[in-house]
């Protein structure tokens, strides 16, 4: 029986790189092709407190990417969940990524913008392609399409006869305290701040770091490492998971 991670924290950042090709210079508009795939060796062992983990599926839903000509906003504490920065360049659309495969796999808009660098990207953790997100809005309360879905394997480096399969579903919707980030509808903490904790902002990473040119007919390509997640998420202990027998749960390498 899979064993689910308890709302495993998504902290990507350090997971994901862009990069663009060559082409010719200017301010003028351009179209490219945007991808995302995996990185090599996410699909082998690798080990975080104590555990060789070995994932047997991972994916993840990117919905939107967006590149900002300035570094990341110093406001993005403010309520507001977009800046008012110019925008090099954009990819309106979703991909649902394998991230144990590394071939490139295409968004399902192309992307567009001028010639220009961008200094920071953002990217949307939402399900903006999905029949129950007619209008496209990232502040919907519920996400139908899971954030990321894994499964795989722990075994335990000190006995190696105890492995643990587990499964996990990673969603980003509204909390259930009304003093933790995302949790739309519920009681504020302070009535002096309505809408203090917008679910836009634990649905959009802002990073930066980067020095991105865009170029007409060039690519893109989005990495997701998912074995950062694990890196990122301390103290899981696969042998005090309790087992969860839900559909949601019953996840196999195919799905």
């Amino acid at each position: 029986m899979r064993r689910p991670l308890s709302r495993l924290l998504l902290l990507v950042a350090a997971g994901l790189a862009g990069a663009s090709c060559t082409g010719t210079t200017g301010d003028a508009l351009i179209t490219f092709t945007p991808y995302a795939a995996g990185v090599p060796g996410a699909d082998q062992p690798f080990t975080v407190g104590g555990y060789s983990i070995r994932l047997t599926s991972a994916s993840m839903y990117i919905g939107a990417v967006y590149f900002d000509e300035s570094p990341p906003s110093t406001g993005f504490d403010a309520p507001a969940c977009t800046a008012s920065d110019i925008f090099a360049a954009q990819v309106p659309g979703g991909v649902q990524v394998n991230l144990l495969s590394t071939q490139p796999q295409e968004f399902s808009v192309y992307g567009s913008g001028s010639a220009d660098v961008a200094l920071s990207w953002d990217l949307w953790l939402w399900d903006g392609g999905s029949n129950n997100n007619p209008n496209n809005d990232i502040n919907i309360n519920t996400s139908y399409i899971p954030t990321a879905t894994l499964t795989g394997t722990a075994t335990l480096l000190s006995d190696p006869s105890r492995v643990y399969s587990f499964g996990a579903i990673v969603e980003i919707n509204p909390g259930t305290s009304g003093d933790t980030a995302g949790a739309r509808g519920m009681p504020i903490s302070n009535a002096a701040l309505p809408g203090q904790y917008p679910i836009c902002k634990d649905r959009i990473l802002q990073i930066g770091g980067i020095d991105l040119a865009f170029y007409q007919a060039g690519t893109l390509l989005v990495t997701v490492d998912p074995r950062a997640w694990f890196a990122a998420t301390v103290g899981i202990d696969f042998s005090n998971l309790e087992p969860w027998d839900t559909p949601q749960c019953q996840l196999t390498p195919d799905d």
